[in-house]
């Protein structure tokens, strides 16, 4: 969502989404998933989120001199109900029947558990692999014209 331009104090005060990371180094990393790039390192969670709160002024300072528009946060709708029909192949139903029958847990159980883990294990690939945050950085569309904070 992007706001009519309207003062540094007014982007400061919204509330985007804020995320901390560990990098390989054992530096926390924080970003602000709204604002491409704006991202910023510190040795612990407190001092990262300081350095964010710079690289944020930063950045949305060079939007607002370039008279370029400041994306909004996002806006979050309530949470999905956690329901969902799925049609899958009868034998893969098969399969998995036969596989909570096995472990002693219900259908539900098992689907929720693999679904779970195939997330984090995807999750922590992404992280894990160097090339892979590169090419995503380099296919960001903004890339502001002042540097962010990092340390």
């Amino acid at each position: 969502m992007r706001l009519k331009n309207r003062d540094l104090a007014y982007y400061m005060a919204l509330p985007y989404t804020k995320t901390l990371q560990r990098d390989e180094d054992g530096d926390m990393v924080a970003r602000i998933a709204e604002l491409r790039d704006c991202a910023a390192q510190g040795a612990n969670d407190k001092e990262a989120l300081q350095n964010l709160t710079e690289a944020q002024r930063l950045w949305i300072e060079d939007c607002l001199e370039a008279g370029d528009a400041v994306p909004g946060p996002e806006q979050h709708s309530a949470l999905p109900s956690g329901k969902w029909v799925q049609r899958v192949p009868r034998s893969l139903h098969g399969q998995l029947t036969m596989m909570a029958k096995t472990e002693g847990v219900s259908l539900n159980q098992l689907v929720t558990s693999m679904l779970s883990q195939q997330i984090a294990t995807r999750a922590a690939a992404r992280t894990a692999d160097p090339t892979a945050r590169k090419l995503r950085h380099v296919s960001k569309e903004r890339t502001p014209r002042k540097s962010t904070l990092r340390r």
